[in-house]
């Protein structure tokens, strides 16, 4: 075994096979590397095999001939042979097809069958006399338990040896896998044979001098071929590792890789995180790391013949080895599968199923999950840059602000999933996402909290409630991140600084809001006073154009024909009142067509243009006193007007927010 003090770095390509590395003696570059088992050591697994081969064979040939002998001469015991015989073949095909547990349940049923069906015969005298001393039903349930006992003993005696070898060598050679079946499969049945004959030639199945004729010999030697013939048939089919119907014997995979790794190159219990081993052979290695972060497997041959564990991440499931090293996968169902820091990056995940998948600390840089099911998965901390996130359905999927959006390409996605596993709930509605509008919405720059408002928003009394926080500056660093309705539900998105406690900051705003609610509520009708107090001593200087069809004073807009009047503070709280509901269409047009009929019924706008020219002013300025309206409309203005029908405020919705959307665009770096 190779030193674990390394004197010069490992070289692309190098020739590792043997040695055990230390965590000092890893380098992050092991690209193209040949581990796996020196040549001496498999050659010593190769003679080893070849007793496995002729262990089953012996055993086969010796046992088959026994029993083929004793049957032909129908000596004492012999129906019990046939009975152990059916036993023995109904236990190994349920054990193949079902399991072990239930393999020996059917071994036990069967038996036990045979026995009632012995002791119906002997009753009634259809069976000879064993033994004169003891019951006839007796003895020959004794001999019944005896018989099968030895079957089942030399069955997996010989199974076992011959299964164990054919594991043994797909796990050792992929390229001469079947070259040296056959030649195990040749020593099984040469070596049955041989003892066979051996058996009746030298007596050792106690045959006497007037038993020996061609017949029973050719029967004798026929059930040891048989047997071995059987055996490997049996053991083929025990070692056809790739049937997902027989995951309950994949106990001699695993034995097999275990016994192909001894000796083999060891990482075992080392932190291989970003270790790169692009390209490298890794078959018959010690792969039991107990960290393997963004650990790159890309075109990595071997990977299913080392040994493993699931300690970080699932990586002894095949479709997990596949989808590292080949970049791919047929079956794109990976839900509730350990992902755990996967070096995914530029890998084709289209259509991929990730429900409560755990995602945590991936890599998926450049990688394409357009129409992915993401519900419920654990996305944090996962690097996303470059990839195509279209289509991605992301109900309740957990993101933090170490979760890296950044140049993603993504035209919409999906809020939801039904109960036909389809995706719902598309957004944006409409329309697409503009370049950097989903990295905006959804990256996390500091630790977020959601507030749940259950019973609608005042915009005032929150809009108040941060701009107390922000003249306060009482430590927490508060900001706005944005507002989505879910349902019934208003949640608002605030950043706050690391290391304060998530409650303390749900609190604090909370207790600020309902102070200033019930504040606004109660001083509304004296606040209104005053306002119009000041506004009516000031009318005189204050007047001034409003749109091109309106002039306000005070807190009264009128028409430029005086013909009409609204008070300020009524429309627009109308107008924000619709805005809110927006998504809730019931509510939403009973608020409008309320709006619309006072501008009637008050001539301060009758035709439709003038409404949506007085609307969209309001709006405007409610934006501009308030910040948290503004980026309200900015994030949900398109898929309200989206949602009512075509009419005078729907009008007024878009225009406000093509005006809002591009002054803020225009306000960023770069114009961008």
């Amino acid at each position: 075994m190779q030193s674990n003090y390394l004197s010069r770095l490992i070289q692309a390509g190098q020739n590792i096979r043997g040695w055990r590395l230390s965590q000092e003696s890893l380098q992050p570059e092991l690209r193209s590397v040949i581990a796996g088992q020196p040549l001496l050591v498999k050659a010593w697994l190769l003679l080893y095999i070849n007793v496995l081969y002729l262990t089953s064979g012996i055993v086969a040939g010796f046992f088959g001939a026994n029993v083929f002998f004793n049957i032909s001469i129908q000596a004492d015991g012999w129906i019990e042979l046939l009975w152990m015989i059916i036993v023995v073949i109904f236990w190994i095909i349920t054990t193949i097809r079902r399991g072990i547990a239930q393999g020996l349940k059917s071994a036990l049923i069967s038996f036990f069958i045979a026995l009632f069906l012995t002791a119906l015969l002997a009753n009634f005298h259809l069976l000879p006399i064993i033994n004169t001393r003891i019951s006839t039903v007796i003895d020959h349930s004794i001999q019944n338990l005896a018989s099968t006992t030895f079957g089942m003993l030399f069955a997996i005696i010989s199974l076992l040896t011959s299964s164990f070898a054919f594991a043994l060598i797909s796990t050792l050679s992929h390229k001469n896998k079947y070259l040296l079946r056959g030649w195990g499969i040749f020593v099984i049945l040469f070596s049955a044979t041989i003892v066979a004959v051996a058996a009746y030639d030298f007596h050792w199945l106690e045959n006497k001098p007037e038993e020996d004729s061609f017949f029973i010999k050719s029967i004798s030697i026929s059930g040891g071929i048989a047997l071995g013939f059987g055996v490997i048939i049996v053991s083929l089919i025990a070692t056809n590792f790739n049937d997902k119907y027989r995951r309950h014997l994949d106990f001699l995979r695993d034995w097999a890789i275990a016994a192909a790794s001894w000796g083999g190159t060891s990482f075992y219990n080392l932190d291989l995180s970003n270790i790169d081993f692009t390209s490298s052979q890794l078959a018959n290695s010690d792969l039991r790391a107990r960290k393997l972060y963004r650990t790159c497997f890309k075109g990595v041959t071997g990977l299913d013949r080392a040994r493993l564990d699931n300690r970080y991440l699932d990586l002894t499931n095949s479709k997990v080895q596949k989808l590292l090293t080949n970049q791919d996968c047929e079956n794109t169902n990976f839900s509730r599968i350990n992902l755990q820091g996967a070096y995914l990056r530029d890998v084709d995940m289209r259509d991929f199923s990730l429900v409560e998948t755990n995602l945590n600390g991936a890599d998926l840089q450049g990688a394409d999950l357009r129409r992915s099911i993401l519900v419920r998965a654990q996305v944090t901390g996962v690097n996303f840059t470059d990839a195509n996130l279209t289509g991605i359905c992301i109900e309740d999927w957990s993101v933090n602000s170490q979760t890296c959006f950044a140049g993603v390409k993504c035209e919409y996605i999906y809020r939801k999933l039904d109960d036909k596993a389809e995706p719902i709930d598309q957004y944006p509605i409409g329309r697409n996402f503009e370049k950097g509008e989903f990295e905006a919405l959804f990256q996390k720059v500091e630790e977020v909290v959601e507030l749940v408002f259950k019973e609608g928003i005042n915009w005032r009394a929150l809009s108040f409630a941060f701009r107390k926080f922000q003249l306060d500056d009482d430590g927490l660093g508060l900001e706005l991140k944005g507002v989505e309705q879910r349902g019934d539900l208003w949640v608002v998105k605030v950043t706050y600084k690391e290391g304060i406690p998530r409650q303390e900051v749900e609190q604090r705003v909370n207790l600020i809001y309902d102070d200033l609610k019930t504040l606004m509520a109660v001083k509304e009708q004296q606040i209104n006073k005053l306002i119009g107090i000041v506004d009516n001593q000031a009318e005189a200087l204050n007047k001034r154009p409003f749109g091109n069809s309106f002039f306000i004073v005070g807190s009264t807009i009128t028409n430029l024909a005086g013909s009409g009047e609204i008070n300020y503070d009524e429309a627009a709280s109308k107008i924000r009142s619709f805005v809110a509901n927006g998504s809730n269409l019931a509510q939403a047009t009973t608020v409008a067509h309320s709006l619309l009929e006072q501008f009637q019924s008050q001539s301060v706008a009758i035709s439709a243009n003038q409404q949506a020219e007085l609307i969209q002013q309001v709006i405007l300025n409610e934006a501009q006193k308030d910040p948290f309206f503004k980026q309200f409309l900015i994030q949900q203005g398109q898929e309200i007007a989206n949602l009512i029908p075509e009419s005078a405020i729907a009008t007024a919705i878009q225009q406000a927010y093509s005006q809002l959307r591009t002054a803020t665009t225009e306000s960023l770096p770069g114009g961008i």
